[in-house]
């Protein structure tokens, strides 16, 4: 059997020294390490202020970052050594020197965590249940949430519990209708009369750069998000916009801009109106009108309310159709919210997104019991409202997403149609030309 292999510490001897190297020996009072070149050096493990260790885990491994001043921050691991790291925060590849921060520590499983909660918590107290339950789902594990969620409406009659439940089971169903999908369409095979007889539902969605477009344009300058920008955008844009008063005029200026930060860029580009380069600039996190519409609205009751096969996800959706399956995704997100924005108006009524009085939106109204709607929702089988008695902070979340939207609106610069349902067509009876 292969020894394990000597484990790699940074040791801080004071607030002004630390050094760091192999473990040597090592016992109940003292450290002994040898430095990289080569050099011995023990100390006494009751004076020293902190020895961290270097991890030593498959690049991938979630981690968390101890920094020197306080923060901790998820990563995933790249590489780890005695004088930096390499790690990935939001998808993106960082070098960490030594010098900002303590350590790297492995973040705990889902089922470290999962215990610890369960044992700080008693059995009674269902709003931390609750709670509990919430979380299963955002770390997508719908099934033991849906148990949890189960056993705590039987004693605990709370509207938060049965909508985490019934959002549970919907992804519990979708996931089963995705594996029956599949395997009915393996069983079928290449049957030419299944294939005419099936309905298709609509799978054309946004690219990635369509959703990274999105992104862009609604990012608020005042408090712009995380973003980066292409290494060659500023002589792109010295190239293409040269004689513009908007850039600097001193050539040295001019040269300067390539250091200058993305949110710099991306507003000289709002300023151009370069929409040309607006895909030059990739956001990296939502903007925070977007992070509301993500988690207070289509996850929350746009999805398992709305776009369920029985009613705007299915073949009843008619010319209003949601994308419900893998919903999770950015790409099906910020169709479905393209949809909202583009579907037309109903005669009489008022936008579906209706910018200049938000409360007034169709989408809104018609999540409100019919009764209190100015513009009821159509009486049709299985509806329920939304915004009911208890549940007032997914209307006033909604409307701080709608207002959070940028102002004024324009058009995004993207080529897509929402989606109507269509019956398939009839199959020829006689010949046609093939285009």
């Amino acid at each position: 059997m292969a020894a394990p292999a000597p484990r790699k510490v940074r040791v801080l001897i004071d607030r002004f020294k630390e050094s760091g190297g192999t473990i040597v020996r090592e016992d109940d009072s003292v450290l002994t390490i040898r430095t990289p070149e080569g050099v011995e050096k023990s100390f006494e493990k009751s004076l020293l202020l902190g020895v961290f260790p270097v991890l030593d885990s498959p690049e991938g491994t979630p981690v968390i970052i101890q920094f020197r001043d306080g923060r901790r921050v998820e990563a995933e691991l790249v590489r780890d050594d005695l004088h930096q790291a390499r790690v990935r925060v939001a998808k993106v590849e960082v070098v960490l020197a030594r010098e900002t921060f303590w350590a790297l520590e492995l973040a705990p499983t889902y089922e470290d965590l999962l215990t610890q909660y369960r044992s700080n918590m008693p059995p009674t107290a269902w709003p931390q249940r609750v709670k509990l339950a919430r979380w299963m789902l955002e770390q997508n594990h719908p099934l033991e949430a849906k148990e949890e969620l189960t056993e705590i409406v039987r004693s605990y009659d709370a509207q938060e519990a049965h909508d985490l439940l019934a959002r549970a089971e919907f992804i519990l169903r979708s996931q089963n209708n995705d594996t029956g999908r599949k395997t009915s369409n393996e069983s079928r095979g290449n049957s030419a009369k299944a294939n005419a007889d099936e309905i298709a539902l609509p799978t054309h969605r946004l690219s990635p750069d369509d959703v990274n477009m999105i992104k862009v344009f609604e990012v608020n300058m005042d408090r712009p998000t995380r973003m980066e920008a292409s290494p060659d955008l500023a002589k792109k844009i010295i190239a293409r916009y040269s004689n513009s008063d908007l850039l600097p005029a001193d050539p040295d200026a001019r040269k300067a801009m390539d250091s200058w930060a993305p949110e710099k860029l991306l507003k000289l580009l709002f300023a151009l109106k370069a929409r040309d380069l607006y895909q030059d600039i990739h956001i990296e996190n939502e903007p925070a009108a977007l992070e509301i519409f993500h988690q207070r609205v289509h996850d929350n009751w746009l999805i398992p309310n709305c776009s369920t096969s029985r009613c705007h996800g299915g073949v009843d959706a008619g010319n209003f159709f949601l994308f419900a399956a893998d919903y999770r995704s950015e790409r099906t997100r910020y169709t479905n919210l393209l949809i909202l924005l583009r579907s037309p108006t109903l005669p009489g009524k008022p936008a579906l997104i209706d910018f200049a009085q938000p409360e007034q939106s169709l989408l809104l109204q018609y999540a409100r019991p019919r009764i209190d709607a100015k513009f009821p929702h159509p009486d049709v089988p299985g509806w329920k409202p939304i915004f009911i008695p208890g549940r007032e902070s997914l209307q006033k979340d909604a409307v701080s997403w709608i207002r959070g939207m940028h102002q004024p609106r324009v058009e995004y610069p993207i080529d897509y149609t929402p989606p109507t349902f269509k019956m398939p067509a009839e199959k020829p009876t006689t010949n046609q030309p093939d285009r």
